[in-house]
């Protein structure tokens, strides 16, 4: 009976020790969570509207004298140089027009010089009354024609100049060419079908333009928008960015649309911006230098608006609601209310928490 009652008591301790280490087991530890505290920074507010880019100079190259186009010389769609040849129109039809414009010149001149030597004879024998005044008259006339003869012959001459150097087009300035809208061997012309030849772009400035809404302009620092740097944004490849600098403003408000005409000016210097190219402008409009944010990533979203998790004291999950404001370029979201500095929030997996569970924090 002894024995017996000494097995009872080893068991009851047994079965009381294994109970106390199961329990031991299913109790569970608490998780490890990422957390951090919020940053400060300087945030930009800004403005997006859609614009698009135009050369600063753009120029038709067309005939202005018709011919036998007999060459092009440049590649198309590259660079061209400010004076370089670009098209040549057989010139020697107006070699021709001009030394035979020469030519009359020197006759011209010939019979202007015997006029007004005959006229300045007359002009002494009128005096002694040895000729008419019908005589005097006639050479007077005869002068006068000869001087009016060689003046118009002196402006074919430069006529026939100018022409023949219109057979030779040259870039007006340096920039980037279209392709030839002409082959060689067609004939050109001065009319409006048969005359162009080309479209240079002067490109490495760049003008971009967009409309911005008045109440949007009227927040501009100091409402003008005179050299403010603004940003332009690649549509398809938001990575690709460029800084341009406004520089004109419309003096009137579209009385349709409400919005005013805007224009800055890019540097263009490895030609990525191509006239006709649609982008995104980002206006900056006010700035907030000690600016709480914290990473979009670690926000959550409900009815109510955005909200994170924050750890208190105890380390615990404490949900609190916030209000936000602009979303930098690098994901930073501005925090305008509801967080301090001296908060510890959840940085991710926010579908692992819940408030009032305990963890453990790492930073």
């Amino acid at each position: 009976m002894k024995a017996f009652s000494i097995i009872c008591v080893i068991s009851i301790l047994l079965f009381a020790g294994c109970s106390k280490s199961k329990k031991q087991q299913e109790t569970p530890q608490a998780p490890s969570v990422a957390v951090d505290h919020p940053q400060l920074r300087t945030v930009i507010y800004t403005f997006e509207y859609p614009g698009y880019l135009q050369a600063e100079q753009t120029v038709h190259l067309v005939a202005r004298v018709s011919g036998y186009l007999e060459s092009y010389q440049f590649t198309p769609g590259q660079r061209v140089h400010e004076g370089q040849t670009l098209f040549v129109i057989e010139p020697q039809p107006y070699k021709d027009k001009v030394t035979q414009a020469e030519a009359n010149v020197e006759s011209s001149k010939s019979k202007l010089a015997y006029t007004k030597a005959s006229y300045e004879r007359m002009q002494e024998a009128v005096k002694t009354k040895a000729i008419s005044e019908i005589d005097y008259l006639q050479a007077q006339s005869d002068y006068g024609e000869a001087l009016a003869a060689y003046e118009e012959a002196r402006s074919q001459l430069s006529l026939a100049n100018i022409n023949l150097s219109y057979c030779i087009v040259k870039a007006p300035f340096s920039g980037r060419i279209s392709r030839n809208m002409i082959d060689p061997g067609n004939i050109v012309g001065t009319d409006a079908d048969n005359s162009a030849l080309a479209t240079i772009y002067k490109d490495n400035q760049m003008y971009l333009y967009f409309n911005m809404a008045y109440p949007d302009f009227a927040r501009l620092p100091q409402n003008t928008p005179s050299a403010l740097p603004v940003t332009i944004q690649d549509v398809n490849n938001p990575e690709k960015t460029w800084v341009a600098a406004l520089d004109y403003s419309s003096p009137n408000i579209d009385l349709n649309t409400g919005t005013l005409s805007l224009r800055a000016i890019a540097r263009n210097p490895n030609g990525e911006l191509l006239s006709g190219m649609y982008v995104k402008v980002i206006v900056p409009y006010k700035s907030v230098p000690k600016a709480i944010v914290i990473p979009e990533s670690s926000l959550g979203t409900n009815q109510g608006g955005r909200y994170v998790y924050l750890v208190g004291p105890d380390d615990t999950i404490v949900f609190r609601q916030v209000e936000v404001g602009v979303l930098t370029p690098d994901g930073m979201r501005e925090i305008t209310g509801g967080l301090t500095l001296e908060d510890r929030y959840v940085t991710k997996a926010l579908i692992n928490v819940r408030p009032g569970m305990k963890i453990k924090p790492t930073l």
